[in-house]
C-alpha cells in the first residue's frame, strides 16, 4: 500500500520540470520516484531529500558540491546524475532533490532478497562492472562511501549501474539524526576504517563490494552482528576468511577483505584479477532482474508508451502524436510484463491529468482525408481558375524579363542547400576522430581517450600473451587510423599477462640445476639469497619464492617471465667453543662439546696447580667459531709430575733428612743414630715418586 506522503508527492512537479508519476522506494533520508522530464519528454528518476536536510546549510553546500562532481561522471557503469536543485512547498518547505536516469531493472538488493544464490560467474559480471565503476570514479578523486546491493542497479537490459556518488559523504556530514537513529550508511557493507572513524579511500569501496560479492555467492554477508554496534566491532577483528567452495574468487576476494588497507588492491587491480578468475568459468546465465516497477505497481495508475513523443492530452481529448506517422499504441495493464518499453519511454496516464499543462494541450485537430472530400475534378474551383489565369500570365512574358527571376530563384535555392549543409556539418553532423594506437597502453589509459572522445569502451575479450603486463590493450576495433564517430562502441582485448608455466620445483637441488628449470620454463631468477641449514647441503637450494602479489593458480603455475627468487643452503650454521671448559672435570667438558655438536680430543698432561683429571685448557679457545663436527683439543691434568729420590748413603742421618726434604720429599723416621752414617732409603735412591711421599732413612749405629 503506498504510503499517505507517497500518495502526496504523486502528481506533483518539482522545478516546474520534473512531474513525479510512481513511487519507486522510500528510505530513512529519501523517496524516490519515477517522474517525467516535461522538457525533454523522457523518464527520470527523482530521489526526494528529507526536509529537515534543508535546514543544514552545511549539507546543502557539501550535497551541491558531490552533485556536482557526480553529474560530471561519465561511465557506462555509473547512474548519470542530469539535474539536482531545491523545491519549495506550499508551506514554505525546502526539499532537496537529486534527478537521475531511471532504470527499471530494480537493484541486486532485489535479486539478493529472492534468497538464492549467485553463481560465481554471474557474481564476476556484477563485481566486473561494479569496479569499473569505482575505478573510474576513484581515478577523478570520487570515494562513494556507501556501495551496497541497494546501490547497484539494472537497466532493461540487465546493465549494472553504480548510484549515489557523493551522496553518502554529504549526509555524512549533516547534522541531523536519522528517525531510525542508525548511523548514516549501511553498516553491514561498511569497511574496518569506517567503522574506526578513520579517513576513507578508494580501498573503503573495494572492501565493501567485496562483501557484497561474498553475500552474492554465499546469500550471508561475513562480520555481521546482531545490532549495529556488533557489526562494526566484528568488522574491526580481522581479515577475512572464505572457504575452499568460493573456487578462484576466493583469493580474489580475501585480498580485497584485508583489515589493512593497504594490503587491499585498488578497483583497477580488482578488475583485472576478477577476470582471471574468469578463465575456466562457464558463460554466466542472465541474472534474474526484479523490475522497478513491478506488474502490480503500475498498471493500476499509469502505463508506458511505447515511443517518446507523446504530448500530454487535454480534459476529455484525445493524445496528440507530435513528428509520428502512427498513432502511439498505449499498453494494456500487464503489458509491461511481456515485453520491455523502448529506450526512454515517456509515462503517460490514461484518462489521467499527471502530465496535463506541461505544454500545450493540442495543437488543434486535422481532419482526416477522404476521397469524398477532393473537389470535382470537372469543376474546377475559384481558387483553381486564378491559378490558372496566373499560370497564362507568367507564359505571356518575355523570356528576358524571367531570367533575373529565374536566377535570384536558382541561387536562394543554392544558399539554402549550402546553408543546409552547413547546419548539418555544424548541428546534425556526429563529429568523427581518428582512432589512435592503443596497443601496448593500459585499460585506463585507454578509457580516458575514449572519454576524451566521447567513445564507449568495451573490453570484449581477454587473452595471455607473453611479454604483456595485465590490463594492458593487445588489440582493438576499429584499427588504429580508421574514424569512429562519438557515441559508437571502441572494443578492445586486453590481456591477463603472460601465458602461465608450471612452477618448477627445485628444493634440494644444487643451484645450477635450479636455475636451469628456472629458465627452461620460461621464468627468470630473482633475488638469490645464502641462509645456513642444517639438512640441506652447501650450495644447493632451501626454497624458491615469487614476487609479492604473485600467487600459483590452483594448478600450480605462474605467468611466464615471473621473477623466482632462492634461498640457497651455506650449510650448517657455525658452533662456538662453549665458555667453562677450563677448570670442568672431564665429563663435564666433553658433554658441554657435544651439546653444540663438537667433538672432544683429549690430552692428559701432568700440572703442579691442577689436580688430576680436571681441564687445564681447551685448544681453539672459548668463542673460536668451528663447523659443525669439529674437535676441540682438551688437556687434562694427570696432577703433578713425579721426581726422582736422590741418593743419600754415606751422609750422616741428619744430612740426608734435610737433602731429602729440599728435593721434595718427606722423612718418616731414621733406623738408627741420626749421626750414624746412611746404608739406605725406602724407597731407594734413583726411583721416581710423587713430590711430597715419604723416605725412611736407615742409618749405621
Amino acid at each position: 500500500m503506498t504510503s499517505p506522503r507517497l500518495a502526496e508527492d504523486t502528481g506533483r512537479e518539482l522545478g516546474e520540470r520534473y512531474r513525479l508519476v510512481a513511487p519507486v522506494g522510500v528510505g530513512t533520508s529519501s523517496r524516490v520516484f519515477l517522474a517525467v522530464d516535461t522538457q525533454l519528454r523522457r523518464r527520470v528518476a527523482v530521489k526526494l531529500l528529507h526536509e529537515a536536510l534543508a535546514e543544514d546549510e552545511a549539507f546543502l553546500r557539501r550535497f551541491r558540491a558531490e552533485a556536482r562532481a557526480a553529474g560530471a561522471l561519465s561511465h557506462p557503469s555509473i547512474v548519470a546524475v542530469f539535474d539536482w536543485g531545491e523545491d519549495r512547498t506550499e508551506d514554505g518547505t525546502v526539499v532537496p532533490y537529486l534527478v537521475t536516469e531511471f532504470l527499471g531493472g530494480g537493484s541486486l538488493r532485489g535479486i539478493l532478497d529472492r534468497g538464492e544464490p549467485l553463481s560465481p560467474s554471474q557474481t564476476i559480471v556484477v563485481g566486473l562492472d561494479a569496479a569499473r565503476a569505482l575505478a573510474h570514479a576513484h581515478q577523478r578523486g570520487l570515494v562513494h562511501r556507501d556501495v551496497k546491493p541497494g546501490n547497484l542497479l539494472f537497466d532493461d537490459d540487465g546493465r549494472l549501474r553504480l548510484a549515489d556518488f557523493g551522496l553518502a559523504r554529504a549526509l555524512a556530514e549533516a547534522s541531523w539524526t536519522e528517525p531510525s537513529g542508525v548511523t548514516i550508511g549501511t553498516a553491514r557493507y561498511a569497511s574496518p576504517e569506517q567503522a574506526l572513524g578513520r579517513r576513507l579511500d578508494g580501498r573503503s569501496d573495494v572492501y565493501s563490494l567485496a562483501l557484497i560479492l561474498v553475500e552474492c555467492l554465499t546469500g550471508r554477508v561475513p562480520f555481521t552482528g546482531d545490532t549495529t554496534a556488533a557489526t562494526l566491532a566484528l568488522r574491526t577483528q580481522g581479515d577475512l576468511e572464505l572457504g575452499a567452495e568460493l573456487g578462484p574468487l576466493r583469493s580474489v576476494l580475501e585480498r580485497a577483505g584485508r583489515l589493512d588497507p593497504e594490503q587491499r588492491p585498488d578497483a583497477a587491480e580488482l578488475e583485472i584479477a576478477l577476470m582471471a578468475a574468469a578463465e575456466g568459468l562457464p558463460r554466466p546465465d542472465p541474472l534474474p532482474l526484479v523490475p522497478t516497477l513491478g506488474e502490480g505497481e503500475s498498471t493500476s495508475e499509469l502505463h508506458l508508451a511505447r515511443e517518446v513523443d507523446v504530448v500530454a492530452p487535454a480534459a476529455g481529448s484525445d493524445p496528440v502524436v507530435v513528428d509520428e506517422p502512427d498513432p502511439v499504441v498505449v499498453e494494456p495493464p500487464g503489458a509491461l510484463a511481456d515485453s520491455p518499453p523502448e529506450r526512454n519511454p515517456i509515462v503517460v496516464a490514461e484518462e489521467h491529468d499527471l502530465l496535463t499543462g506541461s505544454r500545450p494541450a493540442s495543437f488543434g485537430r486535422v481532419d482526416p482525408f477522404s476521397p469524398e472530400s477532393r473537389p470535382n475534378e470537372a469543376t474546377p474551383t475559384r481558387r483553381e481558375l486564378r491559378r490558372q489565369r496566373r499560370a497564362e500570365r507568367r507564359a505571356a512574358r518575355p523570356t528576358a524579363r524571367r531570367w533575373p527571376r529565374r536566377l535570384a530563384v536558382l541561387v536562394l535555392l543554392l544558399a539554402l542547400v549550402a546553408g543546409g549543409g552547413a547546419a548539418w556539418w555544424f548541428l546534425i553532423r556526429v563529429p568523427v576522430h581518428d582512432v589512435p594506437d592503443l596497443a601496448g597502453m593500459t585499460v585506463q589509459e585507454a578509457e580516458r581517450i575514449a572519454d576524451r572522445h566521447n567513445w564507449e569502451l568495451e573490453a570484449d575479450r581477454l587473452d595471455r600473451r607473453d611479454g604483456t603486463e595485465p590490463g594492458e590493450v593487445l588489440e582493438q576495433r576499429p584499427a588504429a587510423g580508421e574514424e569512429l564517430a562519438e557515441g559508437e562502441t571502441l572494443r578492445v582485448t586486453v590481456s591477463l599477462g603472460p601465458t602461465l608455466t608450471p612452477l618448477p620445483e627445485v628444493a634440494g637441488l644444487t643451484e645450477p640445476e635450479a636455475v636451469m628449470l628456472i629458465e627452461s620454463a620460461g621464468l627468470v631468477v630473482g633475488a638469490r639469497s645464502v641462509e645456513h641449514h642444517e639438512e640441506v647441503p652447501d650450495g644447493s637450494v632451501i626454497s624458491a619464492g615469487l614476487p609479492q602479489g604473485v600467487a600459483q593458480d590452483p594448478t600450480g603455475r605462474v605467468p611466464k617471465g615471473t621473477e623466482v627468487s632462492l634461498v640457497v643452503s651455506s650449510g650448517p650454521a657455525p658452533r662456538v667453543v662453549p665458555d667453562g671448559l677450563t677448570g670442568a672435570t672431564r665429563e663435564g667438558a666433553e658433554a658441554s662439546l657435544g651439546s653444540v655438536q663438537l667433538a672432544a680430543d683429549v690430552v692428559e698432561e701432568h700440572s703442579e696447580t691442577v689436580p688430576a683429571g680436571i681441564v687445564v685448557r681447551a685448544e681453539p679457545g672459548a668463542g673460536t667459531q668451528l663447523e659443525r663436527g669439529a674437535t676441540v683439543r682438551l688437556v687434562v691434568s694427570k696432577g703433578p709430575a713425579p721426581i726422582e729420590v736422590p741418593d743419600v748413603r754415606w751422609h750422616s742421618g741428619a744430612v740426608a733428612a734435610q737433602t731429602l726434604e729440599e728435593h721434595g720429599f718427606t722423612v718418616s723416621g731414621i733406623e738408627g743414630s741420626p749421626s750414624g752414617m746412611v746404608l739406605a732409603t725406602d724407597p731407594v735412591a734413583g726411583e721416581l715418586h710423587p713430590r711430597g711421599t715419604a723416605v725412611r732413612i736407615f742409618t749405621r749405629n
